[in-house]
């Protein structure tokens, strides 16, 4: 069903690219018509960055290349970020650990009370020191946990691991942040080509976001890891950032953690908008999402996960 342009308030639009309508939604462009409603997410915001959480349908329009769509449903959605820290304690990491035990507290800090956190070492094989939890107080005490170990951290077998577990949770309510305290030391991973190429789709899948903070030798022998956390921060919308002194930790990881915190802060309250395509198409190149609402911000994404 199409809405009237008649008498209609100024709108306020923001524009989802056909780039994210191919690769966000399980249809290509020739099944259109006959799709019955389709989805997408939209972060509404005021002007001091505060989330908009009374909106109604009859603000808010979808249109396909400028024709109204109808829209079924307007519903606030609260999925939180969920995040896994990662830290080197292997034989690369051995130099810098005291500094990310000093960085990954002000990190704790800066995450809001709320969100679980969970810890895991990389040196022979990722262990987890702390699961999922969001009491601070056992954080820090799985920081003070984390110990040298001689081994070599397996940086990528941690990552397929996790891509895993995220894939296989069929009730993901939440949008994953992944955390990668790392080094270019020596890797020891076993997984092939084949589980890491099936590592990044995966991750892509479940919206999950990939930080890696990587502390560098500079030596050409080493540091696969740096590839692969510049593959992921191009995958997965996050990260990479290369210290050439582990005192960096300190500082960059608390400023991580307020990214991530604003992250939750918009995740956390936004709409998932149920809309009709209009009648008859057969290809689209944008959706452009409106609202009436004067002196908002619209953020419209195809799975909620804003960076």
């Amino acid at each position: 069903m199409m809405t009237s342009n008649a008498h209609r308030p100024p709108l306020i639009g923001a524009l989802l690219t056909l780039s994210l309508i191919v690769f966000g939604a399980p249809w290509s462009p020739s099944q259109v018509a006959s799709a019955q409603s389709q989805q997408l997410f939209l972060s509404v915001t005021d002007g001091s960055g505060e989330p908009v959480t009374d909106l109604r349908t009859d603000e808010l329009i979808v249109q396909w290349d400028d024709v109204d769509c109808e829209t079924l449903d307007l519903e606030l959605i609260h999925w939180p970020v969920r995040v896994t820290v990662f830290v080197d304690n292997g034989d690369g990491g051995r130099a810098a650990l005291q500094d990310m035990r000093e960085g990954l507290k002000l990190f704790v800090d800066a995450i809001p009370a709320e969100v679980e956190v969970a810890l895991a070492t990389l040196a022979g094989r990722a262990q987890f020191v702390t699961q999922l939890t969001s009491d601070r107080e056992e954080l820090v005490r799985g920081i003070d946990l984390i110990v040298p170990d001689s081994a070599g951290a397996r940086f990528r077998d941690a990552l397929v691991e996790e891509a895993g577990r995220l894939i296989d949770d069929d009730e993901r309510q939440y949008f994953p942040v992944i955390v990668m305290v790392a080094s270019d030391g020596p890797e020891g991973s076993s997984s092939q080509q084949g589980a890491y190429d099936e590592m990044l789709d995966r991750m892509t899948a479940a919206s999950a976001t990939v930080h890696t903070l990587m502390f560098t030798s500079g030596s050409p022998a080493q540091g696969q890891q740096v590839q692969i956390g510049m593959n992921l921060r191009n995958r997965t919308s996050g990260t990479y950032e290369a210290l050439a002194i582990s005192t960096g930790f300190r500082s960059m990881l608390p400023e991580l953690g307020q990214n991530i915190a604003r992250k939750h802060h918009l995740v956390s309250n936004q709409y998932r908008v149920t809309y009709a395509p209009p009648e008859g198409t057969t290809s689209v190149t944008a959706v452009r999402v409106s609202t009436s609402r004067e002196a908002v911000t619209l953020t419209p994404t195809m799975d909620g996960n804003i960076q």
